[in-house]
């Protein structure tokens, strides 16, 4: 008898331990696989899609292979694809869309389609280029949902994604310090890639607002983070990211507390550069001033307004439908610059002129809507969802800004829509579980 009970109690031990061990091991896998296909996403984002020099010969896999896709096409639709099949298997909800969001977006996609259609009978031939990257982020948004997934995997992730910029942003400052960097103005940069600073102005912003509410020892490295974050952008000279950051990083004082604190820390980052950089960062400062024509460091000022206008006069002749997707339109002001362009550097004026009238309204409508939720989300998240919402408000708010100004549309290159699809599947993970009301929401699940 004695030895059957002991037998028992073995086994039950025994059986007691073999799903803990299980669950380790499964829980080591999971966190193994998000790592990786989260690497190398974030790797994306540093991957430029129009080097500044003109020489793509390097990133192959921006070539063209098969009806004008190219290598990374095929890559991420495959991926989406894998991730829908596992989508459709499992039963956890991990798509989640505000309502709100819902209507102005589909709009918008129809008058892409009405877009391409118009540019066809208008001679175009390039008909994907122009949504290509705005096509490829939506699909990525399932990848990021379907791996953030909840509370935990979202954590886990924005600790990912502040480790590999932390990474990212150390290899910019070996680059730079040992005089290998790229040149503008001719000054020695960290980078010129557009989207690499995106990625860096919005990590700035998310580290500034998480050092608000964190620990004393956790409150270190996102100071530090954030310090080395703003420091690159403003040594990068590029002055459509000096926007960003000043926006976002004026929403996030407006916005938070410790703001003397928080106010002291971007004056002394800003005097830092000021003294470093000496009069030409006063210069680079004042051709902010468009009207300034003449300047060593606002020389492209003219060509930025002349764009402009020759889109203007564009949507002028034809205010309702544009030109259509997949067209160019003759640059009269800048041929010194280019004798016809397909992008302009405004965002609505941009939409206006591929999409129509009707394209611009559903754009405006839609950021309006996402702004809007955004912001009213963060008031009822607390903790770290609280502090990831203030943050990607912070940041698409300062980059819609922006694009009203001398920037184009932001869903031009997939580097920038890849940060895009990350943010807002983590935002709206955080919005979901910070909402006091569930049917506001529309949840998507297989």
């Amino acid at each position: 008898m004695y030895t059957l009970c002991t037998s028992a109690n073995w086994y039950r031990t025994t059986r007691c331990t073999e799903p803990q061990a299980d669950a380790k091991a499964e829980s080591w896998a999971m966190e193994s696989w998000r790592g990786l296909v989260a690497c190398g996403l974030f790797s994306v984002i540093f991957l430029p899609e129009f080097p500044h020099d003109g020489d793509a010969a390097g990133y192959f896999v921006y070539a063209k292979v098969a009806a004008g896709f190219r290598f990374i096409d095929f890559g991420i639709l495959l991926l989406v694809l894998l991730h829908l099949i596992a989508l459709t298997c499992s039963r956890r909800r991990t798509l989640f869309l505000p309502r709100e969001i819902i209507l102005p977006g589909m709009s918008f996609l129809l008058c892409i389609a009405v877009g391409i259609g118009y540019g066809r009978l208008n001679g175009g031939t390039n008909f994907f280029f122009d949504w290509r990257a705005l096509a490829l982020g939506i699909g990525l948004y399932v990848v990021w949902a379907l791996w953030i997934g909840s509370d935990e995997g979202l954590q886990s992730m924005v600790r990912l994604f502040a480790l590999y910029m932390t990474a990212r942003i150390a290899l910019l400052y070996t680059i730079y310090l040992t005089g290998h960097g790229e040149t503008l103005l001719g000054m020695t940069i960290p980078t010129f890639d557009g989207p690499a600073l995106s990625a860096i102005v919005f990590t700035a912003l998310l580290a500034f607002r998480y050092q608000a509410d964190c620990a004393p020892p956790r409150r270190f490295f996102w100071m530090t983070l954030a310090s080395a974050s703003y420091l690159v952008v403003l040594l990068c000279f590029r002055r459509t990211y000096w926007g960003e950051l000043a926006i976002g990083s004026l929403i996030l004082l407006l916005r938070q507390g410790h703001r003397i604190r928080n106010i002291v820390l971007a004056a002394a980052l800003l005097s830092v550069v000021a003294v470093v950089l000496g009069r030409p960062f006063a210069a680079r400062v004042q051709s902010l001033d468009v009207m300034q024509m003449d300047s060593e460091f606002g020389a492209d000022n003219p060509d930025h307004l002349h764009d402009l206008q020759d889109a203007w006069d564009e949507v002028r002749q034809s205010p309702l439908l544009g030109i259509g997707v997949g067209t160019a339109y003759p640059t009269w002001r800048i041929r010194n610059w280019k004798n016809e362009s397909v992008m302009v550097h405004n965002a609505p004026i941009h939409v206006w002129l591929k999409y129509g009238a009707a394209g611009l309204i559903c754009y405006l409508w839609f950021h309006a809507a996402l702004l809007r939720w955004l912001y009213v989300r963060s008031k009822y998240a607390v903790g770290n969802n609280a502090a990831f919402l203030y943050a990607a408000f912070a940041y698409l708010a300062a980059q819609f800004a922006v694009t009203l100004g001398f920037a184009p549309w932001p869903y031009s290159e997939l580097q920038l829509t890849t940060l895009t699809s990350f943010i807002l599947a983590a935002a709206f993970l955080c919005g979901w579980q910070s909402s006091p009301k569930f049917p506001v929401w529309k949840g998507l699940a297989a």
